[in-house]
C-alpha cells in the first residue's frame, strides 16, 4: 500500500486535510497491494486498478474526485502508459501503440499517430512522460519520439537509450552503457555542464564520464544521478536545499543562501549527530524542489522545500531542508510528484 507525505490541496490523495506533514497511508476500497499510482500531477493522480484507469483530485470542474476514466475500446485491454499534464491526459496502447489524448476541459478523446511508425520487428513504447510544455515517448528499441503529435526526434547517439526524464525546462536521458546526456533550458545549471547554455541535442555530461549510471531523476530545475555503486551525484537549482547537499556544521535550516552547482557533485548522507553514514543509496526520486532518497537499509531521506510537508516533517517548524535528513525508517519503493512524496 501506498503511503504519501505532501500537498492534498485537491483532495487526491482521498483524505480530507490539505497537507500531509508526516507519511500517511492511502485508504480507499478500490486501491489494494496490486494497484498502481500511475501519474502524480499537481492537481490529481493516475490509478490504474487491474484494467482500470480511475483519477483522483481535481476533474471535470470538482475537487475530491475519484472517478473511472471512460476508456476507448482500444485502451481496454490493460497494456497502456498513461501520463498527463494539467491540460491533457496522454494513453499509449503498449502493445499496438494505439495513442490517445484526452482534453481535460472538454472532456473529449482525440486519437494520435505516431508520424513515423513504431510497429515494426515487435518494437513497442514502453515509457511516456509529459509536462506542460513537452511530451516524450520511449520505445524498447531505445528511440525517443517528442510532442502531443509524436515525432522521432534525432538524439544522433550510438547506444540505446534505457531511460529519460524531464523536468520544467530541460530533459534527461541514459543509455546502457550508463552515460547521461541533457539538452533543454540551461539557464538555472540543471544540464550539468558547468554552464547556463541552452541545448538543443543531447549532451553527455562529461563530468560524469567513467562512472556507470543506473538511475535518473529530474526535479523541476535540478538533476539527480545514482550510480551502480550506490552513489548519489546532483547538480542544478538549489533555492531550497533540494541538492541535499551539506555545506555547513550547523543546521540553519532558515538560511536562504544554499549554493547552485553546475556539474555533479557527491552527495555525503550524516546521521543527526552529524556523523557520514557508510552505506548505498538504493533509488533518488524528485519532485519540484525536493528530492527523496531510499538507502539500502529501507530508510527514506529528504531535502529541499517541505512548504507543503512533502519531506515528512512538520510543516510549521521545519519549511526546507539543506541536506538530507531521515524521515520514514521502512520502505521498499520511492515516488515522487511535483509537491509530495510516496513510498511503497
Amino acid at each position: 500500500m501506498y503511503k504519501v507525505a505532501g500537498s492534498n490541496l485537491f483532495g487526491q490523495w482521498l483524505h480530507k486535510d490539505c497537507v500531509f506533514d508526516h507519511f500517511r497511508l492511502i485508504i480507499n476500497n478500490n486501491i489494494d497491494s496490486n494497484s498502481s499510482l500511475a501519474c502524480i500531477s499537481w492537481s490529481y493522480n493516475l490509478f490504474q486498478i487491474k484494467k482500470d484507469i480511475y483519477i483522483s483530485g481535481a476533474f471535470r470542474g470538482k475537487e475530491e474526485q475519484f472517478v473511472k476514466l471512460n476508456l476507448p475500446e482500444q485502451l481496454q485491454d490493460g497494456h497502456i502508459l498513461i501520463t498527463g499534464n494539467d491540460y491533457h491526459l496522454v494513453i499509449v496502447n503498449s502493445v499496438s501503440n494505439i495513442m490517445y489524448i484526452l482534453d481535460l476541459g472538454t472532456d473529449q478523446y482525440k486519437e494520435v499517430k505516431f508520424v513515423e511508425s513504431v510497429n515494426k520487428d515487435e518494437i513497442s513504447v514502453v515509457k511516456v512522460v509529459a509536462t506542460n510544455t513537452s511530451c516524450i515517448y520511449l520505445t524498447s528499441a531505445g528511440d525517443i519520439y517528442s510532442g502531443m503529435l509524436p515525432i522521432l526526434f534525432d538524439t544522433c547517439l550510438d547506444g540505446k537509450v534505457l531511460d529519460v526524464v524531464l523536468g520544467y525546462e530541460h530533459y534527461v536521458l541514459l543509455t546502457e552503457s550508463g552515460k547521461i546526456f541533457t539538452w533543454g533550458n540551461g539557464r538555472r545549471l540543471q544540464l550539468g555542464h558547468g554552464d547556463l547554455n541552452n541545448l538543443d541535442q543531447p549532451t553527455e555530461v562529461k563530468a560524469l564520464a567513467g562512472i556507470k549510471i543506473v538511475k535518473i531523476s529530474a526535479g523541476g530545475w535540478h538533476t539527480c544521478a545514482l550510480s551502480e555503486f550506490g552513489d548519489l551525484y546532483v547538480w542544478g537549482w538549489n533555492d531550497t536545499g533540494q541538492l541535499g547537499v551539506k555545506e555547513r556544521q550547523n543546521e540553519d535550516y532558515s538560511s536562504s543562501d544554499f549554493q547552485s552547482y553546475g556539474l555533479p557533485i557527491l552527495v555525503d548522507i550524516y546521521d543527526d549527530s552529524g556523523r557520514e553514514l557508510d552505506i548505498n543509496i538504493k533509488d533518488v526520486a524528485c519532485g519540484s524542489r525536493h528530492t527523496a532518497i531510499l538507502l539500502e537499509d529501507g530508510s527514506i531521506w529528504t531535502s529541499g522545500c517541505n512548504k507543503y510537508g512533502q519531506l515528512g516533517f512538520c510543516v510549521e517548524s521545519i519549511h526546507k531542508i539543506d541536506f538530507f535528513r531521515k524521515s520514514y525508517s521502512d520502505a521498499n519503493a520511492l515516488l515522487c510528484g511535483p509537491w509530495s512524496t510516496v513510498i511503497k
